[in-house]
């Protein structure tokens, strides 16, 4: 009985080991099968590329590129819920995969590479829209300048782009004015982040350390401590942002009249110039230097076009002669966010931004200002920071 027991067991397994071989032959038939279809079909398939020109809107460019009003007009319905086809630029591309029958199975519209929109033909002959889920291989890597002329041109020189530039002026912009501070010699260390596409550079991500070497040396390394907001901060754990911004201007600002007595341009007389003019070209964007609401837009007197935005502890900012107001009274704004236009209103002998502090009626130098400071990092935050700066300062460290 032991004997015929075993004989059926080994029989039940051969039969089992035989139906999983016969599956596994069926299985892989199948999808051999499939694959010579799908090359069948997508080996056919052509693919042309179109941008928008000129004056041009999506429905205008697919029919130039030679696609029927009717397949045209689903397209731009169909892509529509995930573009917003009123913010079409000149330039941006797209891609239509065709089948053997001319019929479009895919539509690509790329507004750059990392904001793709899809259009794929499903079974049913319907379109199906969607944003893909886009990976950035990242890289860090430290880079060192020194200023022969301006500091574009030694960014430039160094295989990067302008974008480094503006997010580096960003982490010192409380402490240096880009405008009038660089001199020819100056060196500036960055460590920062870079993203990449299928090996094509997409973005820069954070700068994480910075240093800024002329008549004086600006130190600054990116923290997120657990207690308080994160920012940038100097050695002893101090931050580098304050309340206000050096400037209501970038690098378009060149100072062509300071705070304090002064000629005046329309009378002649000396008198009390009460803030700090900087030139630009107009419609230069003109940001708040500080958080606050806006108290006051319209025009007032010599100020021309004037916004007034109040802020914490009774300070407030005043941006004169102003081209276009962008912002509305009663409007939060945010340190940085564009509130006006560079222009020659009121008494104004040339495009220009009068830029004005005061608290309680008393004005005070923006240039010279002894403006309040967030509070240093403390306890356990300032410990962490202490560890996690001497790592990071090495980076920066190895090009001195």
């Amino acid at each position: 009985m032991a004997d015929k027991s075993v004989y059926i067991r080994r029989r039940i397994a051969l039969v089992i080991i035989l139906l999983f071989v016969i599956g596994s032959i069926a299985y892989a038939a199948r999808r051999g099968f499939l694959y010579y279809q799908n090359y069948l079909k997508y080996s056919k398939i052509t693919m042309s590329q179109g941008e928008i020109k000129q004056g041009q809107v999506l429905f205008d460019s697919l029919l130039e590129n030679h696609i029927s009003r009717e397949v045209a007009n689903e397209v731009v319905s169909s892509i529509g819920g995930i573009l917003n086809l009123r913010s079409l630029r000149v330039g941006e591309k797209y891609k239509v995969y065709k089948d053997e029958n001319g019929q479009i199975v895919k539509f690509v519209y790329q507004k750059s590479p990392i904001d793709e929109c899809f259009l794929v033909r499903t079974d049913e002959g319907q379109f199906c829209a969607f944003k893909p889920v886009i990976f950035l291989e990242k890289e860090i890597l430290t880079r060192e300048l020194t200023i022969e002329s301006s500091l574009f041109e030694a960014t430039l020189k160094a295989g990067e782009t302008e974008m480094l530039v503006f997010n580096f002026v960003d982490v010192f912009a409380w402490d240096i004015d880009f405008f009038s501070y660089p001199r020819v010699g100056d060196t500036i260390n960055i460590y920062f982040e870079k993203y990449y596409k299928d090996e094509q550079f997409v973005k820069y991500g954070r700068i994480l350390a910075a240093q800024y070497k002329g008549r004086d040396t600006f130190n600054a390394i990116y923290f997120e401590p657990k207690k308080d907001r994160s920012g940038y901060f100097a050695f002893d754990g101090k931050p580098i942002e304050k309340m206000f911004l050096k400037t209501p201007l970038k690098f378009t600002g060149r100072i062509t009249s300071y705070f304090g007595v002064r000629r005046d341009p329309f009378t002649s007389r000396h008198g009390s110039h009460s803030g700090v003019d900087f030139a630009a070209y107009y419609g230069a964007p003109i940001v708040a230097s500080s958080d606050g609401r806006v108290s006051f837009t319209g025009w007032k007197g010599a100020y021309g076009k004037l916004v007034i935005v109040k802020h914490s502890n009774g300070y407030s900012t005043y941006y004169g002669h102003c081209s276009r107001i962008l912002v509305k009274p009663g409007q939060k704004v945010t340190q940085g966010q564009f509130v006006a236009k560079v222009g020659s209103t009121g008494r104004s002998t040339g495009p220009h931004c009068h830029y004005e502090i005061r608290s309680r009626g008393q004005a005070f130098n923006p240039l010279r200002f002894n403006q309040p400071k967030r509070k240093a990092l403390a306890g356990k935050d300032l410990e962490d920071f202490k560890i996690y700066s001497k790592k990071v300062w090495e980076n920066i460290e190895s090009v001195l």
